[in-house]
């Protein structure tokens, strides 16, 4: 998968707080000043001695094999914008976070950088990127361009100001579909006329499911790579709250011991210990999803479109088996969008030609050449509604028609998509310190209740020596109409 998300090796929590302390520092000097805080090599910092070629240094995330593509988009910016020249660097995922924080601190910062969601959020709150608003072109606004819910988390940062910045922009999305194996689905005495389009709904067919079949219903991360705070936001259930409503300024707190965000975890932890859930979702990944599925170990799984490719080249029976819904979701009715976005760092001597760059790379024309390499989404209006991602029921009805079914299925859900991923520098430690505290509770059989005071605890130490942050960081938004 594109930009798919590698845990990278984890520093200790003091020891990343101290990098991305600097990375604040380095970036508000970077502001205040208007330079970066050592010049880069080959650059001056006086600005009336500017070479006349504007040199740009752009990064991106593990894109070195589409290297044809990003050089094709780079020598046609170039061509459109005489004077500007793009260097380009792609970087590992595991190792893009210390990449940059070593570079912020030579003061030789990219001038543009691809971020995923949960590195966007950790950076974006420590004041590592410009806003966008005063840098981009006037003939079309952000929100006339990007899909709602792209845009979203690229504006969801409290900020002291009247106008919220910009941050970033986004480039390409991978929202879910719910992959579904019909012939194991109806071996469990279940349709997809019957099969609910929730959660709930279909963690409460999961037993009976498992009883009749000896496979399961569904499964989902619930320790390494935990879907469990994505999936509570989607049922509207906040595990933040403000620490005084009245002064949203003091920060927040954590809320995981509310009877409502309890009570959903506990679903899903009573159903993996009734035996309706793998023992795998406990202590792996996505990929557990997928091996399964090709093993008709399980009839719905909740991931990317691209993954049928595999199964048609891994499992051409259960591919034939196979259709595609839109995900299920939670009873906000939208579904979860990873994003992957493209920001303008603090140091950039050049950010009205680097904000350029990143328009144009997230433009409709762009997005839609890069989706049809591989199977990502755009986040422009206007690439989602092209021909190739609403194909005929010809189209769609061939040998490989499940793949255009996908296609659309997914097109068809990124207006009411959204980005569950909170605008915090913290958010990273809170998710894994919350995967942390999950695998005790289903690999150690600890009291749940007891596990999640103890977490609670622990998200408001974190909170407690972050900057404060209000509630505006993260994403409620309101039911799909």
């Amino acid at each position: 998968m594109v930009g798919a998300t590698v845990r990278p090796r984890r520093y200790s929590d003091s020891v990343q707080r101290l990098f991305f302390r600097m990375i604040a520092a380095l970036a508000l000097a970077a502001v205040i000043l208007g330079v970066s805080i050592t010049p880069a090599c080959g650059r001056s910092a006086d600005r009336t001695t500017q070479p006349k070629v504007v040199e740009l240094e752009f990064w991106t995330i593990a894109l070195a094999t589409f290297d044809g593509y990003i050089r094709g988009q780079l020598a046609a910016f170039e061509a459109a914008h005489p004077g500007v020249k793009v260097r380009w660097v792609d970087v590992p995922y595991s190792v893009l976070e210390r990449k940059l924080i070593s570079a912020a601190a030579a003061g030789r910062a990219p001038d543009v950088v691809n971020m995923s969601d949960v590195n966007y959020a950790r950076f974006a709150a420590l004041g590592a990127f410009v806003d966008l608003n005063p840098l981009v072109p006037t003939d079309q606004t952000p929100e006339e361009r990007y899909l709602p819910g792209a845009l979203f988390l690229c504006r969801l940062y409290s900020a002291p100001t009247p106008r919220k910045p910009l941050l970033a922009l986004p480039w390409y999305v991978n929202p879910q579909a719910s992959i579904i194996n019909t012939a194991l689905l109806q071996t469990g005495g279940l349709s997809l006329e019957t099969l609910p389009r929730d959660w709930r709904g279909v963690l409460a067919l999961a037993s009976d499911f498992r009883k009749r079949t000896g496979k399961f219903l569904i499964s989902q991360p619930l320790g390494e790579e935990s879907q469990l705070p994505v999936m509570l936001l989607g049922e509207g259930l906040v595990p933040l709250k403000s620490r005084d409503p009245a002064d949203p300024s003091k920060g927040l707190e954590a809320d995981l011991t509310r009877p409502e965000v309890r009570d959903y975890i506990a679903l899903w932890v009573e159903a993996f210990r009734r035996g309706d859930l793998p023992r795998a979702a406990a202590t792996q990944g996505h990929s557990h999803l997928l091996d399964l599925y090709q093993e008709q170990s399980i009839a719905v799984i909740s991931t990317g479109p691209n993954f049928l490719k595999n199964v048609r080249d891994v499992s051409p029976k259960v591919f034939a088996a196979s259709t595609v819904r839109e995900d299920v979701r939670g009873v906000l009715g939208r579904a979860h969008m990873p994003i992957m976005v493209l920001s303008v760092t603090s140091q950039s001597k050049h950010p009205r030609e680097a904000a350029a760059l990143a328009w144009w790379m997230t433009g409709p024309q762009a997005q839609l050449e890069f989706c049809k390499l591989v199977a990502i989404m755009p986040s422009t209006a206007a690439s989602a509604s092209d021909p190739y991602f609403q194909p005929t029921e010809a189209d769609m009805s061939g040998p490989d028609g499940v793949l255009a079914r996908a296609r659309k299925v997914v097109a068809d859900s990124l207006p009411n998509a959204v980005g569950f991923t909170a605008a915090l520098e913290t958010w990273p430690d809170l998710r894994r310190s919350f995967e942390d505290a999950i695998k005790r509770v289903l690999v150690d059989n600890a009291d749940l209740d007891e596990t999640l005071r103890h977490l609670n605890d622990e998200w408001n130490r974190i909170l407690r020596e972050a900057p404060p942050a209000t509630m505006e960081a993260v994403p409620r938004p309101e039911r799909a109409p």
